[in-house]
């Protein structure tokens, strides 16, 4: 049994040192009770991916150049892994945003998985309902989305308290990284084909105009070429008036040998007679109120228009088919290093450091509190 000088001598001890037990030892003592017996572990899923563009590399045209940068050139282009630093930590800004928490939760129901009742109280996502806000905070206590500027390649760390639940959000994570960079290219190909896009829409527009304005020309006019028929007509006329020619030399020739009342000079007369008849029928047609001239000017403008726009919509079409060929060596991609894994043992709560971190933590509180305590002492005095 315990005598009275042993209990009084352990009453002195506790009075004596109730500051160190309570501010330093107690808290310890609880800390290493909860992670050694409470706590819930945590398993951890690890991947690793870089963001790429199909952009060929410059290449330097000094070899002198080259050799003394070797070292720094190398480092650059990890660092970049094929792509800008901008896509990279777009990536990584997304993947910690509540977007991506938001999309979590849809697929995944987050906050069930945060909830399980098998994890303990202290470590569970505390509300069944969450903000935004809390569940977004709670999140990023759970994940490290890591860009390593040496090497170009981005970590990514997911803690859950049940393997399966790790691994899964750590593939959707990455689902939703290689989604968002989808819709980078997505939104690059329409820009960068949108201008010459509407391009070739204008162009294709006038061809068509025009080519309405040729159609409305023809049935207002009757004809389908001007230029031909009014070629056509003239050349009947010549072809008319040589047989005219023809005719009179022959009727000449009759008349010094024939009598002008003989069937073969009235037959040549009469033949005669219809050539001027049709060169003349020929001769209206063809000036009837100076509508082929007219139509010929008007054809030969809507032709020129015409040329004008077929050449535009092929300088636009080429141009539409470069916009597309530069859009496809602007396509970035996203490049899975290493896989998901799944955990095997837990790896959370780290119990001796987080039991030295809470007693550093007490240490240092006991030490600043005594010594605000001494000062007010002495000041006291």
């Amino acid at each position: 049994m315990i005598n009275a000088d042993t209990h009084s001598g352990i009453a002195a001890f506790l009075r004596r040192h109730a500051p160190v037990l309570i501010v330093v030892v107690l808290p310890t003592f609880l800390a290493l009770v909860y992670y050694t017996l409470i706590a819930s572990g945590q398993y951890e899923s690890e991947a690793a991916f870089v963001v790429k563009d199909s952009r060929p590399a410059p290449r330097s045209s000094s070899s002198s150049t080259s050799m003394m940068g070797a070292t720094t050139g190398m480092a650059m282009a990890a660092g970049s892994g094929g792509a800008g630093l901008a896509e990279n930590f777009a990536v990584n800004t997304y993947l910690k945003s509540h977007d991506a928490v938001d999309s979590l939760q849809q697929r995944l129901n987050l906050v069930a998985m945060y909830r399980h009742p098998d994890i303990d109280i202290l470590s569970r996502l505390f509300y069944a309902h969450p903000t935004p806000e809390r569940l977004l905070w709670y999140y990023l206590n759970h994940i490290d989305v890591v860009f390593h500027e040496d090497t170009g390649v981005t970590t990514l760390d997911v803690r859950a308290f049940r393997p399966e639940d790790a691994k899964r959000i750590a593939d959707e994570l990455l689902k939703l990284g290689e989604e968002r960079i989808n819709e980078f290219n997505r939104l690059v190909s329409e820009n960068t084909i949108k201008a010459a896009d509407e391009e070739v829409a204008i162009a294709e527009k006038r061809v068509k105009d025009v080519q309405h304005r040729m159609t409305a020309f023809r049935q207002r006019s009757g004809d389908i070429d001007p230029t031909k028929s009014s070629v056509v007509g003239i050349s009947l006329i010549g072809q008319l008036e040589t047989e005219l020619a023809q005719s009179d030399t022959q009727l000449a020739q009759m008349l010094r040998n024939l009598n002008a009342s003989s069937p073969q000079v009235l037959t040549i007369k009469q033949r005669i007679k219809a050539l001027n008849e049709e060169i003349e029928a020929q001769r209206r047609l063809t000036q009837k109120t100076k509508g082929v001239y007219a139509n010929i000017a008007d054809y030969d403008e809507l032709m020129l228009d015409r040329e004008f726009a077929q050449e535009a919509y092929m300088t636009s079409a080429s141009e539409l088919e470069t916009a597309r060929s530069a859009a496809r060596q602007q396509q970035v991609y996203v490049v899975r290093v290493v896989e998901p894994n799944l955990p095997g043992m837990a790896t959370y709560p780290r119990i001796f450091l987080m039991t030295l971190a809470v007693f550093v933590g007490s240490g240092l509180t006991f030490m600043i509190g005594r010594l605000l305590i001494t000062g007010m002492r002495e000041h006291a005095i």
